[in-house]
């Protein structure tokens, strides 16, 4: 694959079916974080839970 070990793979290297006839690309299937991105400016979709987070509580 071009990479000296597993940490050299990336998202778009990495492939999974989700269906008989389609493949795609971790990077087409997730959305990836940047370093800092939660907390500087989460996704929307993750904003609600990041703010509601406690490091010192685990809840279920």
């Amino acid at each position: 694959m071009g990479v000296d070990g597993p940490s050299g793979l990336r998202p778009h290297q990495l492939l999974q079916r989700v269906d008989p006839h389609t493949v795609r690309s971790y990077a087409e299937l997730h959305d990836w974080l940047t370093p800092g991105q939660l907390l500087a400016s989460p996704p929307e979709g993750w904003a609600s839970d990041w703010r509601a987070a406690d490091p010192d509580r685990f809840t279920h």
